[in-house]
């Protein structure tokens, strides 16, 4: 079987490519199926027209063209996207977000009638009213286009699948009874085992290269404009010799820097930017806690966190809100802390707890890394993907 997926814009900074097509896309391919990632690069034009393959998946950069922008290239992409795909003859094509370049890739598909019967739409956010476009600066046109588009997408798929169990009750009410809305939350790449391993195994090298001599607290991941990681910046003010490793990227990091410049712990911050996904595991094994402080909100009760499921399969004893799907992954006191969403003193204290009780800490890392692969790993979960891309 050949399914092209069809993402929803570049493989990086954004993790959607890598967090959640990826491991799925693998997973095919060791089962004897061939899969071809189709990418619309508009946010990374650096990667425009580049092709390569990745743990035995094809993925191919449209052409982004100079001086194009704006709708008019988003349309254009899509036109390409439709085009590559026609040609690949895919038995299934997976169309990732129900907004965006793919989304508008998909409505050409419809009016076209092209590869319209074998087509899925995947959702993995809440994107339109009451989530993403109540967040991000669009132009008011763009924002009523997107939630359009969110909602006709959802009802004209003859499948979707969702990342979250609020996604599917959302997904549901739109389509009415209109065709089958299965669950498919992410689960880790299989090459994270190797990576993990390798990271284990020299775990105190590369504290000593990082030249972290203190405790360790980690975040990793995309800042967006309504983070919520002031809840972190509170919790750590109160623990002195701390110190917080953030890897990120996003539109929130200026506003996170001013906190933590007002909050005076500055100087016990490390910073670092995007980086290869190998490096960012060493640095997460090599860390004592990984931490992922929510506000109960829409957009956080329909994730399912990319940054939660790394920190699992890096053996992370870790923080995180009792919000949405990380009640699903994190079992409280067994394979991870679950504290009030936006409590930033009881996120200080199950924090201070990790950090004390170092055997605690290790017993929950170990059991979230166990907890991952067992019941997230795509392995054992593929044969129902299959069904669905086979029917």
């Amino acid at each position: 079987m050949h399914v092209v997926y069809l993402a929803p814009f570049a493989y990086a900074p954004k993790a959607t490519v890598s967090a959640r097509m990826l491991p799925m896309a693998t997973a095919l391919v060791r089962r004897g199926h061939r899969v071809t990632i189709l990418i619309p690069p508009y946010d990374n034009p650096a990667e425009s027209g580049r092709a390569w393959m990745r743990e035995g998946v094809q993925v191919e950069n449209m052409v982004v063209r100079r001086g194009e922008s704006g709708a008019r290239l988003h349309f254009h992409l899509a036109r390409q996207l439709v085009a590559r795909a026609q040609q690949l003859q895919p038995d299934a094509v997976h169309v990732f977000k129900p907004v965006g370049v793919a989304a508008l890739a998909f409505w050409l598909m419809r009016k076209s009638k092209l590869m319209a019967g074998n087509s899925i739409v995947d959702n993995d956010d809440w994107e339109g009213r009451g989530g993403w476009l109540d967040v991000n600066p669009y132009p008011p046109a763009q924002k009523l286009f997107m939630q359009w588009q969110e909602r006709w997408a959802l009802r004209a798929a003859p499948r979707v699948t969702c990342a979250s169990t609020l996604l599917v009750e959302r997904t549901q009410h739109f389509r009415a009874g209109r065709g089958e809305v299965y669950l498919f939350p992410n689960g880790p790449d299989e090459a994270m085992r190797a990576q993990v391993a390798r990271a284990e195994a020299q775990r105190q090298a590369l504290r000593a290269r990082f030249g972290w001599d203190r405790p360790v607290v980690i975040y990793a991941g995309t800042v967006p404009l309504n983070h919520d990681l002031d809840v972190a910046v509170r919790a750590i003010r109160e623990l002195p010799g701390v110190l917080w490793a953030i890897i990120a990227t996003g539109d929130g990091l200026p506003s996170l820097r001013q906190i933590i410049a007002q909050a005076g712990i500055g100087d016990r911050v490390a910073w670092h930017d995007f980086m290869p996904h190998d490096q960012l595991v060493e640095r997460l094994v090599a860390a004592d806690v990984a931490i992922y402080p929510y506000r109960d909100t829409n957009i956080n009760r329909a994730k399912c966190s990319g940054k939660v499921m790394d920190y699992m399969a890096c053996g992370k004893p870790m923080v995180v809100s009792d919000v949405g799907m990380n009640r699903a992954y994190v079992e409280h006191e067994r394979s991870g802390l679950l504290t009030p969403p936006g409590d930033a003193e009881a996120f200080r204290a199950a924090l201070a707890r990790l950090l004390r009780d170092h055997a605690f800490a290790d017993r929950l890392g170990r059991a979230a890394q166990q907890r991952i692969w067992n019941e997230f790993g795509w392995d054992g979960r593929i044969a129902a993907l299959e069904h669905l891309y086979a029917s």
